[in-house]
């Protein structure tokens, strides 16, 4: 395995916390970007423009989504394509579709802008604007002609926050997301009442944040994670690309569902609203800008979980796909009943935050409250519907995921608000919502129920293959790897040279080191300054950027190809390849989904024992043995913690745990030999 490709946390740790990490600076991100549009119209409603100027912005809403679903189509599609290449190994196609993606998104933002100004009137023409009153088309005209202007700034940090999630950077891409929602929120009331700029201002806003996020994404890129892009990658392969964007098509039509569904209920709320029809517009808009919210949740938990659905796949982990699937599942669960709640017995709550400027105020009211408690009815089953699109998106199943994407939105929703609102009324189409997400939900249990009995078949025989391979290799080569932890001075490195060589196999300390140096040239002195050091040193700092050759040339290396997972693979390949004692370096973390590995950890209860032990063997002053101690055992569990995110001398880790200062080294290296070999079976 290249060691660019290794990932070894999404293989091995914990669904439960892979996804909390993922998901949770995810759903921020979401929901930050739902968030836009939401501010916009809560200032914009609490103005005097009133629900002129909130059905403006939900005029112009399905343009904006247009642009997310281009995004979506080359960001999410690019994440899917890298998790499952770094699952698969294949380094080429995960370089090669970062690059594409990155060129595609450009060409298509600026195509976008070009015919959003040429074709401003058929465009708005076609999102609804006629059915409403003089002042309400004014208001979009000036929200629409700047927030076009922000479009190709949108699509990129969308696209790029997508790539990012998945590169291992879920933090940076939350945070870029955040800081352009944070300058919109700033200088929204800012510009709409400071500077009296009403509509225009809240526009201006906008786009002045997603400037901010793309230039932060664009920045990420210079230095970026588990990635080496080149020249090359840029070169549009067209293989590469059509694989992404097949891949990206269930989030293209989710996005371009929402734009449909939304221009759809614009024109017939228009051609059916009469007086009323601004009002109206204004109470759904409301509507959808909030379910948006609930999709951030929805899909935040959903997207977080790609990449380790994607990357376990390719790895043929399906065990994990599964149970993160089921984690998913349960999550949109609570959301779609805290949502159902919320909507049915609080709806005048979430109403009021929008003001109260409306033409008729009383049906304004009571046609928004009935709108969260029918049209949103079935947001249960929504939520589920629509994470499980990204499930089967993450497990390379495009076509079935575009299939379920389209059945709520465009199949089910866009007939029925035709058909129960042009020969019903404005309140009767309200219903085509919960039918649409009963009847979508019914395809998913299918779908999906298909897709998950294939991946629960490969994974009840993919543990009798590795069984099968697994004799093989014990019958030949005996594996036996014997992994010690060791606190400083408790004795834990003279144990494993004894018990290697009672039990004649080597034994690995700074011999490791030796290893990782000869393998890939580093120097070994630089080698030894990093060795099982905390992450704030100055050398595991300079490590994960640079490195020295034996010739002393100093080189550049991507944050992730760093000296730990050299040091990974030269563990994984003594493994492999013979017996030996390995002391430390997080082995027991790296081998603990291997057979024959025996996790030892060495300590003392006794300061004193490894004080005294330290001034004896290494001629140590006591304040000095006590300061070395502490320092040491400090930058260990430091060192383990981050590279395994668990806790170093946590007896749980571990086979056997020994207090050498109550039973005595020797006596330590007798109770160890013996219980190896009867655990081995081996005769001495």
């Amino acid at each position: 395995m290249n060691e660019n490709n290794e990932n070894f946390y999404l293989t091995n740790t914990p669904v439960k916390k892979l996804l909390l990490k993922f998901s949770i600076p995810c759903i921020l991100a979401m929901l930050v970007s739902a968030l836009y549009n939401i501010v916009d119209q809560i200032f914009i409603g609490n103005s005097t423009a009133g629900t002129s100027g909130i059905m403006a912005t939900t005029i112009v809403f399905p343009f904006t989504v247009v642009s997310l679903a281009l995004a979506q189509l080359i960001g999410d599609g690019c994440a899917a394509l890298f998790s499952i290449s770094l699952g698969s190994k294949d380094e080429k196609t995960s370089n090669k579709c970062v690059g594409n993606a990155i060129v595609a998104v450009l060409i298509a933002s600026i195509i976008l802008i070009v015919l959003g100004f040429l074709l401003i009137n058929p465009i708005l023409n076609l999102l609804g604007i006629n059915g409403y009153d003089e002042r309400c088309k004014e208001f979009t005209r000036q929200y629409y002609m700047i927030i076009l202007c922000g479009t190709p700034f949108y699509m990129f940090s969308q696209a790029m926050a997508s790539i990012i999630r998945a590169s291992g950077a879920p933090g940076y891409s939350m945070v870029s997301t955040i800081v352009g929602a944070i300058i919109n929120l700033i200088l929204d009331p800012v510009l709409i009442f400071g500077f009296n700029l009403g509509i225009k201002g809240a526009a201006v806003a906008t786009i002045t944040g997603q400037i901010v996020s793309a230039i932060l994404c664009a920045i990420y890129f210079r230095k970026p994670k588990l990635m080496n892009l080149t020249k090359d990658s840029f070169a549009i392969q067209s293989n590469v690309l059509t694989r992404l964007l097949k891949l990206g098509i269930s989030s293209f039509v989710t996005q371009i569902s929402i734009a449909i569904i939304t221009i759809v209920a614009n024109n017939v709320v228009g051609a059916i609203g009469g007086e009323n029809a601004t009002d109206a517009g204004g109470a759904l808009g409301i509507v959808f800008k909030i379910f948006a919210i609930v999709l951030a949740f929805s899909l935040g938990v959903a997207v977080g979980g790609q990449p380790i659905i994607g990357f376990n796949y390719g790895a043929k982990k399906y065990s994990r796909v599964l149970e993160t699937y089921k984690l998913i599942v349960i999550a949109n669960v609570v959301i779609g009943i805290i949502s159902t709640l919320l909507f049915e017995f609080a709806p005048s709550a979430i109403v009021s935050m929008f003001g109260g400027h409306a033409n008729n105020l009383e049906f304004y009211q009571e046609y928004a409250c009935l709108s969260f408690r029918i049209y949103l009815g079935g947001i249960l089953f929504c939520c589920i519907q629509k994470a499980s699109c990204i499930f089967l998106q993450s497990i390379d199943k495009p076509y079935k995921a575009m299939t379920l994407s389209l059945m709520r939105d465009v199949i089910l929703l866009v007939p029925g608000v035709c058909l129960f609102g042009l020969l019903g009324n404005i309140y009767t189409m309200l219903w085509a919502g919960p039918i649409s997400d009963i009847g979508a939900f019914i395809v998913t249990l299918i779908l999906v129920s298909m897709e998950c009995n294939k991946i629960r078949k490969l994974a009840n025989e993919s543990p009798k293959v590795l069984d099968e391979k697994q004799e093989i290799v014990d019958n030949t080569k005996e594996n036996l790897v014997i992994s010690i932890g060791r606190e400083f001075g408790s004795g834990g490195k003279y144990i494993g040279e004894q018990l290697a060589k009672r039990l004649n196999i080597k034994c690995y300390d700074n011999e490791l080191l030796t290893k990782v140096s000869e393998n890939y040239n580093i120097d070994m002195k630089m080698l030894e300054k990093v060795d099982e050091k905390q992450k704030s040193s100055f050398w595991y700092s300079f490590a994960t950027n640079y490195v020295f050759n034996k010739n002393g040339e100093v080189s550049p290396i991507s944050a992730d190809d760093n000296l730990f997972l050299k040091q990974a693979k030269v563990i994984e390949e003594l493994y492999e390849n013979e017996r030996c004692v390995i002391i430390g370096r997080c082995s027991d973390y790296i081998l603990k989904d291997r057979d024959n590995v025996i996790k030892l950890f060495i300590y003392s209860s006794d300061n004193d024992f490894k004080i005294n032990r330290k001034m004896k063997y290494e001629n140590l002053d006591k304040d000095v043995a006590i300061k070395k101690i502490k320092q040491i055992d400090k930058q260990r569990a430091e060192y383990y913690k981050h590279f395994t995110t668990q806790t170093w001398g946590d007896k749980c880790n571990y086979e056997i745990a020994i207090d050498t200062a109550k039973i005595g080294i020797e006596s330590a290296v007798d109770i160890l030999e013996k219980y190896i070999n009867e655990r081995m079976n081996v005769k001495v």
